[in-house]
Formats: C-alpha cells, structure tokens, sequence
C-alpha cells in the first residue's frame, strides 16, 4: 500500500504531472489520509486507481524524468505515486535514480533473485578451481558476466548490448540445447540423480536458480496481457538456463 498524506497530495497537484482533465491518476494500492482527501475535493479532483498495465507504462516514464524532477529541488526523493520525499524510510529503496519503491517491490526480488545467483556461482567456481577444472571455471565466468550486463540493463534500464555466450548467439544455443544427441552424443537429462556426480549437480542447482529469476523477471515486467515490457531480460535469462543446460553436456562430454 502506498500511503499519501496531505503534504504528498499538495505536492503531487502542485506538480501536476498525474492530473488528466480534474481526475487525480494513481496506482491501485494508493491510499489518501483523510486530510488528503479533503484536499482533493477542495480542488474538485476526482480520484482514479488504474490498473497494472497502466501503471506499468506511467512508472517507466516517472522513471525516466526522475532524475530532472529531482533537479528541481521539489524533493529528494520520487514515489511511484508522484509525491516526494526528502527521507528515505528503512522499508524503501531506490530503484532507478531518485525513485522510491518498497522493498517488496518487484523489481527489488528480481534484484535479490540475482544477487543469489551469482553468489552461488562464484561458490559452484571456487568448487570446479579446487578439482582443476580451469575451463569450467572460465564458463561459469562468462556465464557470471552475462548475468551482470543483463543486471545492469535492468538497474539503468538500458538495451542489452551483449548477445552471446560462450561464443554462441541465442539461436545456436537454444538449438544445442534442444538436440543434446546431436551435439554431445547424450540424450535429454529428463531424470538428473545423484549418480551423475558432484559437478552435475552443482551445474543443475545454477540451471534451477536461473529458472527462478526467470520467473521473477516475469513478476517484475509482466502487463496484464501476459505479455512483458522487457522481451530482451526474458529471452536473456531464458538463455541462460540453456546454457547452463550445455554446460553440464560439456561436462558430461569430458570437455572440462
């Protein structure tokens, strides 16, 4: 729940940005104090609570003037609401610039998603340096990488300037990874057990971890068509855990 009180609401008319013809435009988990409701009336606005979707878009855009709103010294801080801070309380954090969202937010878990990630990484690489397993490390370090510039396009919400993996394009991985026969002489591993050993199932843990900021990356972009504001982060984490799917083949294949 966002929480406005009638200092954030004077502020957000005085800004004017989330007013649209005397209607006052808000997330859906906004909530005003009673004194900011008797300000909303007294300047005859009507309140509207829009939807995902909607909310979605107007966050990407209160996103990208963040850092201008900020400039103008109208507060230290931005809410998705369009109101202003000049604290920033312990339950919040900042997403993209001076924007203030709650630490459940989202984008927050994805975050936090993929801090575990690659910390679990680095942990799989120190296990593959022990057994001398060079080659596996340098994979998992550019797997390690990938996942950095995929963060990074996240956090600055910029394009992804990286399109390949261990030398591969997201065509040639997703095709490895579909015909582990053809390219390892190995069939799908539909049935992973213990037996295959330490490394295997090390490398399978990472493919899991992935899937699930996979799924969070969804949580975090999708709009109320299922469909998502950022494909490219979808189709990147998606490869990823095909790539970490040939990497276990390599493994497997005596590549390492």
């Amino acid at each position: 729940m966002n929480l406005i009180t009638e200092d954030g609401i004077k502020k957000i008319i005085k800004n004017g940005q989330l007013i649209t013809n005397n209607e006052l435009i808000l997330p859906k988990n906004s909530m005003l104090t009673p004194s900011a409701k008797s300000i909303l009336a007294d300047h005859k606005l009507k309140l509207v609570l829009i939807d995902d979707q909607i909310e979605q878009k107007r966050t990407t855009q209160v996103m990208s003037n963040a850092s201008d709103m900020a400039a103008k010294k109208i507060g230290k801080f931005i809410l998705e609401s369009g109101g202003y801070l000049n604290e920033k309380p312990e339950h919040m954090t900042q997403v993209y610039g001076n924007l203030l969202v709650n630490k459940d937010h989202k984008r927050i878990k994805l975050r936090g998603e993929v801090d575990l990630l690659m910390g679990e990484i680095m942990k799989v690489q120190i296990r593959a340096n022990e057994l001398n397993l060079n080659n596996l490390v340098s994979d998992l370090q550019e797997v390690f990488e990938y996942i950095g510039e995929l963060s990074r396009s996240e956090v600055l919400n910029e394009s992804i300037n990286t399109s390949q993996v261990l030398g591969f394009n997201h065509q040639e991985i997703r095709e490895m990874s579909h015909n582990p026969k053809k390219y390892f002489d190995h069939e799908h591993l539909f049935n992973i057990t213990y037996e295959l050993g330490e490394i295997p199932i090390l490398l399978n843990s990472l493919r899991a971890l992935i899937r699930k900021t996979e799924v969070a990356c969804y949580e975090a972009f999708k709009l109320t068509d299922s469909t998502v504001e950022r494909g490219d982060l979808m189709q990147g984490y998606n490869r990823l855990s095909s790539v970490m799917y040939i990497i276990i083949f390599k493994y497997l294949d005596h590549q390492y």
